[in-house]
């Protein structure tokens, strides 16, 4: 096949971020064909047992994940991997094929794919993505067994050529570990999810991953890729220079980069002129980076959990969350963690939670809406997150609040968890610290309001630029007029942060543009007392931060507030940012 020489760019979903540079191998998606034969009666029995090795043997392969994912990866990540045991040795399902075989006298591997087929057909077009997602396992599961059934068995384990990035229809969990462990450099993929296990388990790696629906349209083996997982885009057949540049990025990233944390002497940085700027991390679920970051006395300034919710058939109870969040506080011990409540919505909702489909989700039930109308699931964790609060270094904070009768609601629910902890007499921390999200303009615009019932306050950039700008950054016909360095997302940002520190409290700035150089520079400038990023760039972060003269910046910035457009304000940060670099 002849490779395309034409650049294009592909943009989709961010699943899991860094940067791959190398060359694409499609890989072909599908269950095994496996051709109709007709037994004799004296031979079901065979094709029985054929089945049950092969089952057996599939079972295998997904232990040794497992056991792989508990070594590279936390435990609780790997759970994933137990689903699709259980898929596998579904003995319902399994005593249905034995009987169809024997029924219909037909070869085993016809009759097991046969049903598959028929058991994920409705789920496969199902609007819920989890639903989705099922189908997608179910046939991982099944492909394994078919390909032991027709005497393939375990796939190659041979390495991949230098940086290849795979593209695929879609990728499993168990295809992201056989594949990462083979030395695949990055994942471009047509469907998927950023809550799916599948990207839960790219994150815990480290590895790119982008999700882009057209990703194999015309793709041709052995193009030149640039994978950008932090921004959702693929560019195909670069040109030289974004080849150059994206290999400095990438320099500056990824899991080498998490390991130079180490080397970092002050923690946290201050700015050339002395002012202390707390640096913290984003995390979502247990990985490699935490060892380091826990050494280091780098705090979670933002601990997603909703993959705690979204990876179970039904909501977690309170002591399997309490179990996690109390392993991670003992985990960052000698630092701090906040933990984010359930921030669901959209496509992040069970089956059977959303009682209507929505025509606009993004403005519809989602963040502490949906909490609010789910109190014993919002108590639930709650109280879990209360109890491993006993390790006193512990915080909540609370999403997408848009309006000070939410949040007071919300305050209202954890003081009643807190109420049924004590008379129980479980023990927690009584003076606990409770945060607000502000990322719509309506919560920006009552900063001040929010700021006096709260604790603390968290800005997060990619949601509040998005709201504000009315801009999706992963849609193409928009995504121009998505930048926080905005006038309009500035000046909501430089609202919240006159209002913390007018009441005193903390404010930190945790959306994507935090781990950004000029976000940095920025949010300096305004004041912002902390930033909390993706940990592959808080080594830069603080370097950067130590070559920003604070007084310089809080003058810098002021006249960012009168920008005509995001073009001459990112213009001015990037004179100021090539000024200190320089020296």
């Amino acid at each position: 096949m002849a490779v395309a020489s034409k650049r294009k760019v592909i943009r989709g979903i961010p699943i899991s971020s860094g940067i791959a540079l190398g060359h694409t191998q499609v890989v072909l998606p599908g269950l095994l064909d496996v051709a109709e034969k007709s037994i004799k009666a004296s031979e079901v029995d065979l094709e029985i047992a054929a089945l049950d090795k092969a089952v057996e043997d599939t079972a295998q392969e997904l232990r040794k994940l497992r056991e792989s994912a508990n070594r590279k990866i936390d435990g609780s990540t790997s759970k994933v991997f137990d689903a699709q045991l259980l898929i596998a040795t579904d003995r319902d399902f399994l005593n249905q094929v034995r009987d169809e075989i024997g029924k219909q006298q037909r070869n085993a591997g016809y009759i097991y794919n046969m049903m598959v087929r028929k058991n994920t057909f409705q789920l496969q077009s199902a609007n819920n993505p989890y639903l989705r997602q099922s189908a997608q396992e179910i046939q991982s599961v099944a492909e394994r067994v078919l390909s032991h059934l027709s005497g393939v068995g375990e796939k190659s384990t041979s390495r991949f050529d230098p940086d290849t990035v795979l593209v695929a229809q879609s990728f499993t969990p168990g295809n992201i570990l056989d594949y990462r462990q083979r030395r695949a450099a990055g994942f471009l993929a047509c469907e998927g999810g950023t809550h799916s296990h599948t990207g839960l388990i790219a994150r815990s790696l480290l590895v790119p991953m982008v999700v882009a629906p057209r990703a194999l349209n015309n793709m041709a083996n052995g193009s030149r890729i640039i994978l950008d997982g932090a921004n959702g885009r693929a560019i195909i057949n670069p040109t030289e220079a974004e080849w150059a540049d994206y290999g400095r990025k990438r320099e500056r990233m990824g899991p080498a980069m998490v390991s130079r944390i180490k080397r970092l002497t002050v923690i946290p940085p201050r700015t050339a002129d002395d002012v202390p700027i707390q640096v913290a991390a984003n995390l979502e679920f247990p990985g490699p980076a935490d060892e380091i970051l826990a050494a280091r006395k780098i705090p979670v300034g933002l601990y997603r959990t909703e993959f705690l919710y979204l990876e179970r058939e039904a909501p977690p109870d309170e002591i399997a969350q309490f179990r996690f969040y109390d392993r991670i506080a003992e985990r960052f011990a000698e630092s701090h963690v906040v933990f984010r409540t359930f921030d669901l919505g959209s496509d992040k909702v069970r089956t059977g939670d959303r009682p209507n489909v929505e025509p606009n989700p993004a403005l519809g039930w989602r963040g502490i809406r949906l909490m609010l109308d789910m109190p014993e699931v919002f108590k639930t964790q709650v109280r879990a997150i209360l109890r491993a609060s006993a390790r006193r270094n512990v915080s909540i904070l609370l999403p997408m609040i848009s309006d000070l009768s939410e949040f007071l609601k919300a305050k209202k629910l954890i003081a009643q968890a807190a109420l049924e902890l004590r008379r129980q007499g479980e023990s927690f921390d009584e003076r606990i610290q409770v945060g607000v999200m502000v990322e719509v303009p309506s919560a920006a615009l009552m900063a001040e309001s929010l700021a006096e019932q709260a604790d603390f306050v968290h800005i997060g950039t990619n949601d509040l630029t998005q709201y504000t700008m009315s801009a999706d950054r992963s849609n193409d016909r928009v995504a121009g007029l998505y930048s926080p360095f905005h006038p309009s997302v500035i000046k909501l940002v430089d609202i919240t942060v006159r209002a913390c520190r007018k009441l005193n409290k903390r404010v930190c700035v945790c959306g994507e543009a935090a781990g950004d150089p000029l976000g940095i520079i920025l949010y300096v400038g305004l004041g912002v007392t902390g930033v909390s990023m993706n940990p592959g760039k808080v080594f830069d972060s603080c370097r950067l931060i130590k070559k920003i003269d604070y007084d310089v910046v809080r003058h810098l910035v002021i006249p960012l507030l009168s920008s005509q457009s995001a073009t001459a304000a990112t213009r001015r940060l990037q004179s100021y940012r090539n000024a200190i670099e320089n020296k």
